[in-house]
């Protein structure tokens, strides 16, 4: 545990032995589990292997090396760096769309105008993006005029998943950021002038997005996505990058909440559960338990040919729309992963009561999707985190990220006879778990103590 700061010392120097004794304890679990310290040579790993209490002095740390940061930076310093993120993603963007990590070998140092050579780019633009993504750390100088793999760009080069996420980020993601002002107040679009605060509320449609405003079309993203193929395999993709983030992973939710006690043979409707990797990992470590994973044709058909033959008699998949009454009548547990935080609340109870008639009493309904910290939980650093993700699906779908409270909020509203049962917030992740049983007769009434 760390030691409280010194009140007596400037908040800076708290700050900064803060920093130093979250990082010695950190090197100290390395050191003593044989473990590597951190590093930009390549073959470092992507993430540093700390258990939970360790774990919490990485995030301490991290906490308190931004508050320094934006301190010592003072105000005018801190407004100017956020300014400066406006572009940091080019040289990000130029890896990614020159494929700039697959023309370097491990241990090569190649020149910048090489770089532009190999792909067939302006030399002095491609220059100045290279030696911008040297600032980020996404390659290393080893001398003036070169470049070479830093761990990350080793692993851009190496994880074809990553490169797609990162695709995603700057290609599907990034256009629409700057859009995400000019669409709160789009004239042309019904009520958006007239009537802000009503809609911002209720929810706009999802093709009254600043992603729309970007990409001049009036679909969903998601039906921008069928009409390009290359463009909905990178996002799947990513998306499947994203469940290997730790603390997205599907074990998480796995260890999480009892799945065992839903009883044997109980049946658990995986609702929106894409190529069904989630209900694989379950049904692998609860073989008695039944799970339908449902989502839309085309995704179904695409699961089909990838379900692993184990799972065949455990997981069945089966096309649905979850804007549709659900056809699956008397299951023990409906489960949402990663699905509502893409809608907005309009949509989000529209979602939630097509469930209602199919559900027998004690059914439950278990939500596994980001949470919104409350204020003063987490340091602002990784308040921020989830933040940005909440920018971004308003972004993109004009959905939102909610705090538990809103969650709880949202399921009461979708109708009174779904009941609270427990909240869980997963460790070292920004992911909870939310359950709520059906309970469609009211509860008895408690006789009054005689006086």
């Amino acid at each position: 545990m760390a030691a409280p700061p010194d009140p007596d010392q400037p908040r800076t120097v708290q700050l900064a032995a803060a920093i130093l004794q979250h990082t010695t304890s950190i090197e100290s679990y390395l050191q003593q589990n044989g473990l590597p310290s951190p590093s930009f040579a390549p073959g470092a790993p992507p993430k540093l292997p700390l258990p939970p209490n360790v774990e919490q002095q990485l995030a301490a740390a991290l906490g308190a090396l931004d508050e320094l940061n934006a301190l010592l930076l003072g105000p005018m310093g801190w407004l100017l760096n956020q300014v400066g993120h406006a572009y940091d993603l080019c040289s990000l963007h130029a890896l990614y769309r020159y494929k700039i990590p697959a023309q370097l070998a491990v241990g090569e140092e190649v020149s910048v105008a090489e770089i532009a050579r190999r792909c067939d780019a302006d030399e002095d633009a491609m220059a100045r993006l290279v030696q911008h993504a040297v600032t980020n750390y996404l390659l290393v100088r080893p001398r003036p005029g070169h470049v070479a793999h830093s761990a990350t760009s080793a692993m851009l080069a190496n994880v074809p998943v990553l490169h797609d996420f990162i695709g995603n980020v700057c290609e599907d993601m990034w256009p629409s950021a700057h859009k995400v002002v000019p669409a709160l107040a789009h004239t042309a679009w019904p009520g958006a002038a007239a009537d802000g605060a009503t809609a911002a509320k209720s929810g706009r449609p999802p093709n009254q997005t600043a992603h729309n405003l970007a990409e001049g079309t009036d679909v969903p993203f998601f039906e921008t996505l069928k009409g390009d193929q290359e463009r909905a395999r990178r996002f799947a993709s990513a998306m499947s990058m994203l469940q290997t983030m730790p603390g997205f992973e599907p074990t998480a939710a796995l260890e999480a909440y009892d799945w065992g006690a839903l009883g044997h043979g109980a049946t658990v409707v995986d609702v929106g559960g894409s190529a069904g990797t989630f209900a694989v990992a379950l049904t692998d470590k609860h073989p008695d338990l039944h799970v339908i994973v449902q989502d839309l044709p085309d995704v179904i058909d695409k699961a089909r040919a990838e379900l692993p033959a184990r799972s065949a008699d455990r997981v069945a998949l089966q096309s649905h729309d979850f804007f549709t009454p659900q056809p699956v009548t008397s299951a023990d547990a409906y489960f949402f992963r990663m699905i509502l935080h893409d809608w907005s609340d309009d949509y989000c109870l529209r979602i939630l009561r097509q469930l209602i008639s199919a559900l027998k009493p004690g059914a439950r309904v278990v939500i596994n999707d980001l949470s919104i910290p409350p204020p003063g939980a987490t340091t602002l650093y990784e308040e921020r985190q989830v933040r940005c993700k909440d920018i971004a699906m308003m972004a993109m779908f004009n959905s939102k990220e909610r705090t538990m409270d809103e969650w709880t909020g949202l399921v009461a509203e979708a109708d009174p006879r779904f009941r609270l049962r427990s909240v869980v917030q997963l460790p070292a992740s920004p992911i909870g778990l939310i359950e709520f049983t059906w309970e469609p007769e009211p509860a008895p009434a408690v006789a009054e103590a005689a006086e």
